[in-house]
């Protein structure tokens, strides 16, 4: 539970970031007059979009022993020994390793305790969160990986998840700034607020609500949608709205009780709804025309405002069509939901 003077701190603190995107309804900056500034800025390199869980841990080791002088590694669940050890390796063999987990997560203490064991500095990401739900890493200051799955043993052979890895140099500034904001705030040390004024990363709690609503209402063709969820109303209907304005809106949801209510109201609006089969679905996906939502976004209030969350439009066509490639293999693999 986080006490009033946190939530004053948060309040404080995201003022000096960017303060157009606070509260849920207020509009990016991008705009007219902001035109460099939007999600879908082109980037110096493409990055590498990638689906989870084939090849997973050893994709996530890969970029951790490829790191030779900085690795850093936020993560809300992480219980995966073999993971841990390479963060460990990293650290001895002269890396200045940095891991953020979240402070609620009982999943955490093995590998806390583990990390700080080894002398691997290792901090509870800060208070200022509902949840510091974010999953990515940084290597060098170079690249970023950053992506849906978290460290758990069941993302590495049964979730279905998106990531990429991201070598666009002010992507990866962006992220770096979030980091060390971050970092400093979880050891009560003076913070340098991230400017995310103009950046290309969707990020909670700044922006991430009015950039996935832009996302989903810009779609002008078809609109996919791979979520563990959908309960944000805002979310819930502009998807619907999609439907109504002529869009081909298709969408693959467990059909569990949680969503009970959301597959009532798609199925309201005329919309397709799969339930996934050979998997279970952890994947935060949307697709609106040719343009992917990846990240560790949920679409619920608390995940878009609250929480830490980190992710990106992948607007790249080879690296967009390799995830739409991806949710036609599930949709036409799962049974609707009648």
């Amino acid at each position: 539970m986080k006490s009033p003077l946190v939530v004053l701190a948060l309040s404080s603190l995201l003022a000096c970031t960017r303060s157009a995107d606070q509260g849920d309804d207020t509009p990016p900056t991008d705009g007219p007059d902001n035109i460099e500034c939007t999600a879908m800025q082109p980037r110096t390199v493409e990055p590498q979009a990638f689906v989870a869980p084939t090849g997973l841990q050893e994709r996530i080791t890969s970029f951790i022993d490829g790191a030779q002088t900085k690795l850093d590694v936020q993560m809300y669940l992480f219980t995966v020994n073999a993971i841990r050890t390479r963060i460990i390796a990293a650290h001895q063999r002269g890396v200045d390793v940095r891991v953020l987990l979240d402070p609620d997560h009982a999943g955490n203490t093995t590998t806390r305790n583990a990390l700080t064991g080894a002398n691997v500095p290792t901090r509870n990401a800060p208070a200022l969160y509902s949840f510091s739900h974010a999953k990515y890493m940084i290597a060098d200051g170079t690249s970023a990986l950053v992506m849906s799955a978290n460290f758990n043993v069941d993302a590495m052979d049964r979730e279905r998840n998106y990531g990429f890895i991201d070598r666009d140099p002010t992507d990866v500034a962006d992220l770096t700034a979030i980091f060390n904001m971050d970092w400093a705030s979880s050891g009560g040390e003076p913070v340098a607020p991230a400017d995310l004024s103009c950046t290309r990363l969707i990020v909670s709690p700044n922006n991430s609500k009015a950039r996935i609503l832009e996302l989903i209402n810009g779609a002008e063709s078809t609109l996919e949608v791979e979520a563990i969820y959908v309960s944000e109303t805002n979310v819930r209907d502009a998807i619907g709205a999609a439907k109504a304005r002529g869009v081909t809106v298709r969408v693959i949801l467990e059909n569990t009780s949680d969503n009970q209510e959301t597959i009532s109201f798609f199925r309201s609006k005329g919309i397709e709804i799969h339930n996934p089969t050979g998997f279970f679905l952890h994947a935060k996906l949307i697709i609106a025309d040719d343009v992917a939502f990846i990240g560790s976004v949920n679409y619920s209030l608390t995940s878009l405002t609250k929480n830490r969350e980190v992710g990106a439009l992948i607007f790249e066509p080879s690296q967009a069509q390799l995830v739409r490639t991806q949710f036609d293999a599930d949709w036409a693999s799962s049974p609707a939901i009648p």
